[in-house]
């Protein structure tokens, strides 16, 4: 749990522009990172991902701050500045405060993404059922709970961009369906440079999404379900449902909910209510779960490679 607080919390990553614009109060010429809303990858299209949000431009010059309105997508980022809308305000893509040449060294996708599973499900297990309380309300096992999603996001990730890295032709197919990548702008000295950039820049924008999003569940008047986030980007890259069920969809739903309710209101609800159901058969089951929905992708995986 240390280790996971100090690699995904302390070390948190900024999603930035790089912003230029003329100061409007003293004419200082100012070049910064600004902090922006990250895009909404469970749309479907890349008009349908930009999100809206507020910044902070500070000026050299004279140190004002100024206010501004953010509209930032996932290839690029628009900025007004409230008390000054004529001021123009150069804004690049966002991304994560990263250059280009480190965006590899994030982490190595493993060889094998359901062995590393595997073998944190079996640690979990054991902590289950040594270390966790008898009550559903301890720190502890809200803490075992947002690790099991932890693993299983994990898996989601590596497995993606495991099985579209060794199928070329399923890269080009998901390249053309997914949003944020069938329109991404990517600079020809970039290909040039390398001849992989195309492929390193899709896995970089694959390993920064949210692997916690599934969609809502609503169906639309026909009764159809649209797929959203994670169960969508599977479905495009590899043709087959994310959970064996529809029962373990809808536990999916309520797991990232619930996870969120642990790690960001000290496990309550937005309306103040102690979550107290994390008990170790809840966390059993959890954990069952995840292990479950993680056979059915490798089985799928596989049964995809023997039809090639």
């Amino acid at each position: 749990m240390k280790d996971y607080m100090i690699d995904n919390v302390l070390n948190a990553q900024r999603w930035v522009s790089r912003v230029q614009f003329t100061c409007p109060a003293c004419g200082h010429d100012n070049h910064q990172d600004v902090d922006v809303p990250e895009p909404n990858y469970m749309a479907e299209k890349s008009s349908e991902m930009t999100s809206e949000g507020e910044a902070e431009l500070y000026c050299e010059g004279c140190e004002n701050l100024f206010s501004a309105d953010v509209w930032a997508g996932p290839a690029h980022c628009d900025m007004t500045i409230r008390e000054y809308e004529s001021t123009h305000v150069s804004c690049d893509p966002p991304g994560y405060d990263r250059p280009p040449e480190e965006w590899l060294d994030d982490w190595e996708i493993p060889e094998h993404p359901k062995d590393v599973f595997d073998l944190n499900a079996d640690e979990l297990r054991e902590i289950i059922k040594a270390q966790a309380c008898e009550s559903g309300g301890a720190l502890i096992n809200r803490m075992i709970f947002a690790q099991i999603l932890t693993f299983l996001e994990a898996y989601f990730c590596d497995n993606l961009i495991k099985g579209l890295r060794e199928h070329p032709a399923l890269l080009v197919s998901f390249s053309e369906k997914d949003g944020a990548i069938k329109d991404a702008s990517i600079a020809a000295s970039s290909v040039l440079r390398d001849p992989n950039a195309v492929q390193n820049w899709i896995e970089y924008n694959l390993k920064n999404r949210l692997y916690h999003q599934f969609g809502s569940g609503k169906k639309d008047k026909g009764g159809k379900e649209k797929p959203e986030g994670v169960v969508l980007w599977y479905a495009m890259a590899f043709g087959f449902r994310l959970t064996p069920t529809d029962a373990d969809l809808a536990a999916l739903r309520d797991y990232a909910a619930l996870r969120h309710d642990c790690v960001h209101r000290n496990g309550e609800t937005k309306d103040g209510k102690k979550l107290v159901q994390f008990d170790k058969p809840y966390l059993q089951d959890a954990l069952d779960t995840a292990i479950r929905i993680v056979a059915h992708i490798d089985k799928e995986m596989r049964t995809n490679e023997k039809a090639e």
